[in-house]
């Protein structure tokens, strides 16, 4: 059977529908949208800034011992009874009748009372003056004056001497005092309290080694140590001229004799002993000027201030003890290297506030210092009563 030529496409395809038609007009129209994206842009991707970039606020510091100890629990806290603040009755009456919106009350009339119109202490302006009340004291001698006071004092102004040079005014603690310190601020805080503590403990032992010496020096002042002495080598003297009589009568030689200048023993024992008498008695002088200087301390610091007083310049105020007790003993403030803790949990509680208030009250003159009184309990007396006599 003979195949049949295979025939020509349609022109009616979808191929054939591409080949044919005429496309330009969209193809240049694209064109141009490209090139109008590529130049210009669209408005949407470039914006003008004309306020700027607004400052990024940092997070706020929290400290460690603020996030110990926030609270963190999932059950909210029990939140505070809201109170409405309302006007009260007698507050909205005085209100309504300075409006003039009350009926009993007019304007004029809440308005005296409100600026004190009436209330006002009545006085006669044409009448006569009032006497000035005196205190009893001035009325009963007639050579007693009484002024009022139109100012106040100068010393209202004046600072409170302190009892500590200088006043303890630091606000800021030191960094060894912390609970979990550095290594640097803990040691400097040692040597700090050490130093103080140890400037304190020799100025006690040098008063201790001072009345020490005192009081051998009064102990030794009596001594017959000295008259012991003089008399063995009065003794010796005696004899040795005794033998220079003998020899002086058998003399051959007209011209006199040559002593020996070779000093004895007992003659240069008796010199150091003279010189240690010396400087005995000089100390003696010396102590006993200074206690004749303690007995007119007074009178000498009066001359002083006087003095200082006539000098131009001012000075610093000198110190003065309020009251009879010094300042408060108050303790070291120092934590052992086995005693520190790392963390808030493991901190036990130390020191008071309150005492440490007082000590600075008192050492900046605010506060008289004072002691803890001990009183004694009186003693139980056991009396009969004679009332039961009435009865016999």
């Amino acid at each position: 059977m003979e195949s049949k030529p295979k025939g020509q496409p349609s022109r009616h395809g979808k191929k054939a529908w591409r080949k044919n038609i005429d496309v330009d007009d969209i193809q240049a129209g694209l064109e141009a949208k490209r090139e109008n994206e590529v130049l210009l842009g669209d408005d949407s991707d470039f914006i003008i800034d004309n306020e700027g970039d607004s400052k990024s606020k940092t997070p706020a510091f929290i400290r460690k011992t603020s996030e110990i100890l926030a609270n963190k629990s999932k059950v909210p806290s029990v939140s505070s009874r809201k109170v409405k603040h309302k006007v009260s009755k007698s507050q909205a009456n005085r209100l309504m009748a300075l409006a003039g919106r009350s009926v009993t009350t007019s304007k004029v009339q809440a308005r005296s009372e409100k600026e004190g119109i009436i209330r006002a202490s009545s006085l006669d302006v044409w009448g006569t003056a009032s006497e000035e009340e005196l205190p009893e004291v001035y009325k009963k001698t007639p050579f007693l004056s009484y002024t009022a006071a139109k100012k106040a004092p100068k010393t209202l102004s004046h600072q409170p001497v302190a009892l500590e040079t200088p006043a303890p005014l630091e606000t800021v603690v030191h960094a060894g005092k912390s609970y979990n310190p550095d290594l640097k601020s803990w040691k400097d805080l040692i040597n700090k309290e050490f130093n103080l503590e140890n400037s304190i403990e020799m100025k006690r032992q040098e008063m201790e080694e001072h009345q020490k010496r005192i009081q051998y020096l009064i102990a030794t002042l009596d001594d017959k140590e000295f008259e012991e002495s003089d008399d063995e080598e009065g003794k010796e003297e005696e004899g040795v001229g005794e033998n220079e009589d003998e020899d002086d009568s058998y003399k051959l030689s007209l011209n006199e004799r040559t002593e020996l200048k070779i000093k004895t023993k007992t003659r240069r024992n008796k010199e150091m002993r003279h010189k240690q008498r010396l400087e005995l008695e000089k100390k003696l002088k010396d102590l006993k000027k200074q206690i004749r200087d303690l007995s007119n301390l007074e009178t000498i610091e009066s001359e002083v201030e006087k003095k200082l007083s006539s000098v131009k310049k001012r000075s610093e105020r000198k110190y003065r003890r309020h009251g009879k007790h010094e300042v408060g003993f108050k303790p070291i403030e120092v934590k052992l290297s086995d005693e520190l803790t790392s963390n808030l949990r493991t901190m036990k509680p130390e020191g008071n506030l309150l005492y440490d208030q007082m000590y600075k009250l008192q050492a900046q003159g605010k506060v008289a210092a004072t002691v803890p009184q001990k009183h004694k309990r009186k003693a139980v007396k056991i009396t009969e009563k004679w009332s039961y006599k009435d009865f016999k």
